[in-house]
């Protein structure tokens, strides 16, 4: 009896062990963010396509579910769009450390274009950083929040690539901070990537990036 309960701590130790491990996932060589949280998908209608500020400005700034601002999901939180219920789901980045929301979107059966997505991350710093430059790439159009404050706006129809835009002058405060981005596809392909870089460019390592948030 003893041993058998001895196996089964062990197993129960081994699960939690390997979720903290999983949950508190390091950046890459290159300082991107390999794992999120995306809610897929919410369907916007044909003028999603239409990749101007007239246009999507009021696709960005609307508020799609009660509380969306401040929002703190973990996975499998789920949250009623219209009629929809939606569940927020962790994805993960491709070896070319860009995130493929249209695979995580068809996945959950959800629209794939004229669509909106929404992703967060819980970023850990050990110490409190300075002057670092947050950069993004999006297909298509993005809206990138730090710690609830709006970063980077982007109105393009265009293929994602690292680095495409650049948003500098940036903190990183000591323990959690909360990295969010909405994207809207129009049709086509449909992903984002997203790094961290010093005031020289050179990609900021020791984060560790958590999809639990931080407890109240």
């Amino acid at each position: 009896m003893k041993k058998m309960l001895a196996l089964v701590f062990i197993g129960v130790l081994g699960f939690v062990v390997g979720f903290q491990a999983q949950d508190n996932a390091s950046v890459d060589d290159e300082g991107f963010i390999r794992n999120w949280l995306v809610l897929p998908s919410i369907d916007l209608g044909e003028t999603a396509g239409n990749h101007e500020e007239g246009t999507q400005k009021p696709m960005f700034d609307k508020e799609y579910f009660a509380g969306q601002a401040n929002a703190a999901p973990k996975a499998g939180d789920k949250v009623k769009v219209g009629d929809a219920e939606l569940e927020w789901k962790s994805v993960k980045a491709g070896d070319d450390s860009i995130v493929d929301l249209l695979a995580a979107c068809s996945d959950a059966g959800k629209p794939t274009e004229n669509c909106l997505v929404m992703g967060v991350c819980y970023i850990l710093s050990d110490a409190d950083i300075s002057d670092v430059k947050l950069k993004i790439g999006s297909d298509d159009s993005s809206l990138w929040t730090l710690n609830g404050t709006e970063v980077v706006r982007v109105y393009e129809g265009r293929a994602a690539e690292k680095d495409q835009n650049t948003k500098e002058g940036l903190a990183l405060k000591k323990g959690y901070n909360v990295l969010k981005f909405a994207c809207i596809n129009g049709n086509g392909e449909f992903k984002i990537c997203a790094r961290f870089v010093d005031k020289e460019d050179k990609p900021v390592k020791n984060l560790k990036i958590s999809l639990t948030p931080p407890a109240k």
